[in-house]
């Protein structure tokens, strides 16, 4: 599954769009199934802004990254007998491709003299290298840190795991919390309660009871022992049976 969801993101990079005045939301594929070209209406409002370049068909390219990281028995088991492979080529493959859009991107910034925090980048790219490079295990300061350079950059982001409910409910509110402090000064003391807030009563539970019927998540006692602390809900909003 992990590699299959590896190769799809890879293909994704081999899309283009081409934003027109139509209608917004209106759009048309063209292209091979390896070179796909989304051609997008965007509305005359944001059409007005839109610089030349876009305004004659200049294709947009995409780039896109994936960094995983195992969390459940699974991977300790994997960890364990040394199997774990994938996830370390995963995240090298990662890294590689991160660090050449860093530098466009830094070049970008410099030589159009436009708004970007490339200091703050530099000081996030060296100990994401370290960390992809050194394949630690259940390393939850990898996805933070790459959270937050896609973040400075205006890219865009996914997270999800199997089920895309109970792991991927723990990634995205510590990314939520982690912004409100990093951006919006949310105080150190208040971390922990903004986190327990948003994983017993945001729409994290509502996630759960929708695909499962239940509105907890599906730890159990064992799985609680093995998440990072930072994945672990509050007491009482675990024991779910569905995976």
């Amino acid at each position: 599954m992990l590699e299959d969801h590896w190769i799809t993101i890879n293909n994704l990079s081999h899309c283009n769009f081409i934003l027109t005045s139509d209608k917004l939301g209106e759009f048309t594929l063209s292209g091979l199934s390896y070179k796909v070209t989304i051609t997008m209406g965007v509305g005359s409002d944001i059409w007005d802004m839109l610089p030349a370049g876009l305004k004659n068909r200049k294709p947009i390219p995409i780039s896109t990254v994936l960094f995983t990281k195992g969390v459940n028995e699974q991977q300790m088991l994997s960890e364990r007998v040394g199997t774990n492979t994938m996830e370390h080529t995963i995240n090298i493959d990662g890294l590689c491709k991160l660090e050449v859009y860093f530098m466009m991107y830094k070049e970008y910034v410099t030589q159009n003299n436009v708004a970007g925090d490339i200091q703050k980048l530099d000081s996030l790219i060296a100990p994401i290298c370290k960390h992809a490079r050194a394949h630690i295990y259940k390393d939850i300061k990898l996805l933070s840190m790459v959270d937050e350079a896609v973040r400075l950059m205006s890219g865009s982001r996914v997270t999800s795991c199997k089920s895309a409910k109970d792991r991927t409910g723990m990634s995205v509110t510590y990314e939520s919390v982690s912004v409100l402090s990093r951006e919006h000064s949310l105080v150190a003391s208040g971390f922990n309660n903004a986190l327990a807030a948003l994983r017993s009563h945001g729409v994290r539970p509502l996630n759960c009871k929708k695909n499962t019927g239940s509105g907890k998540y599906a730890f159990n006692a064992f799985q609680m022992k093995i998440l990072p602390k930072e994945y672990r809900p509050p007491i009482g909003t675990y024991g779910g049976k569905i995976t």
